[in-house]
């Protein structure tokens, strides 16, 4: 449903003037909303928000002072983008109300217009749209500053992230040598299994980066990520139903199982020659959900981390809006992390466009 048109507040006391105004208002499109003082007004504007305001029309009863005080107020306090454009309609411009002389104190006058009544309909109208149209140049200047903010925010979150992905990159791949040049008997055979690895390892980065073809299962988005730090396939135990998961959470929950694996390679299961980690998953049959854990198994003794970093963040930020939050627990076998994916976020059958649901998914799911 779209957003209601922000309204046009109309003060004017008398009743008869309240509703010619707003007749007049009203047919140039604009809704309009009458208050019958400066205690109404203050009380629409915070109902609607100063940024839901299209503008304010005040007749020569309505400009008191407690109106000139309160948009003297507004003036002071309104955000950069926002000039709250204002008509005031007055018997004798040489005499204004009290309401109006208090806003000759505000230096920027551009947007306050004043006319003398009586004003004819037409030139109201023509007015009152000029206004809507100024109104609706700064709901788009708010709207590009809002933008910015969050390309700002994200900018930053992404360099954040592309620091510590260099940094666990660094270390993860310090790891897989040590744990390749172990086993290798030669140093041709260290070259060859590293420059394996080192693949391996970029080709994940490929697939979570979404250059991979097709729509994977879950239990291909788990190998894709984990077997790079894991070295041998072996040390992977997955087991579950073939399912898909739509776009958005397959790409966050890769980005998981790559932090889980990464601090598994640093410091648990991985880390050692005879760690393990155990996927699996299931259907929860009263929920509908698909409940996913990880496990490690054989690994050094864990506990929680001494500071919250962004990989933390990351996997515990996982669907975080659902009624079931991802729960991760430091075992004395290894580190636990449950999460519960909603049923409209994955099926049974491979979808025929990748990352949206079909009407007749549920019909293809296997009975619970």
């Amino acid at each position: 449903m779209a957003d209601p048109e922000p309204p046009a507040l109309i003060l004017a006391p008398l009743g008869g003037d309240a509703r010619a105004l707003a007749k007049v208002i009203e047919s140039t499109g604009t809704p309009s909303r009458t208050v019958a003082d400066a205690a109404e007004f203050k009380a629409a504007v915070e109902e609607f928000g100063l940024e839901n305001v299209l503008f304010v029309l005040v007749s020569q009863e309505g400009a008191t002072q407690a109106l000139g005080e309160a948009l003297h107020r507004i003036a002071e306090t309104e955000p950069d983008w926002s000039r709250l454009p204002t008509l005031f309609l007055i018997d004798d411009i040489k005499r204004p109300p009290p309401g109006y002389r208090i806003l000759a104190a505000v230096e920027d006058t551009s947007s306050r217009i004043v006319l003398e009544r009586p004003v004819a309909p037409a030139i109201l109208r023509r007015i009152a749209r000029t206004m809507a149209a100024s109104r609706a140049r700064q709901f788009r200047t708010k709207n590009l500053l809002d933008q910015l903010r969050r390309e700002e925010e994200r900018s930053a979150f992404l360099l954040r992230e592309l620091r510590h992905r260099v940094r666990n990159s660094l270390a993860v791949m310090q790891s897989l040598f040590k744990m390749t040049a172990r086993r290798a008997e030669s140093v041709e055979e260290l070259a060859e299994s590293f420059g394996t690895r080192l693949r391996n390892l970029s080709d994940a980065h490929l697939r979570l980066a979404g250059s991979g073809e097709g729509a994977p299962t879950l239990q291909e988005l788990v190998s894709d990520q984990v077997l790079p730090y894991a070295g041998e396939r072996d040390r992977l135990d997955i087991s579950g139903p073939e399912v898909w998961l739509s776009d958005k959470i397959a790409f966050d929950l890769a980005l998981v199982i790559h932090e889980l694996a990464t601090n598994a390679s640093k410091y648990g299961a991985l880390s050692n020659e005879t760690g393990r980690i155990e996927v699996d998953w299931t259907t929860d049959t009263e929920t509908g959900e698909l409940v996913l854990s990880w496990r490690e198994r054989g690994g050094p003794s864990v506990s929680p981390p001494e500071r919250r970093g962004l990989g933390s963040s990351l996997i515990s930020s996982f669907l975080a809006d659902g009624e079931n939050k991802p729960e991760t627990r430091y075992e004395p076998e290894g580190l636990v992390w449950t999460a519960h994916i909603p049923e409209s976020d994955y099926w049974t059958s491979e979808p025929t466009a990748p990352g949206r649901l079909q009407e007749s998914a549920h019909q293809d799911r296997e009975p619970s």
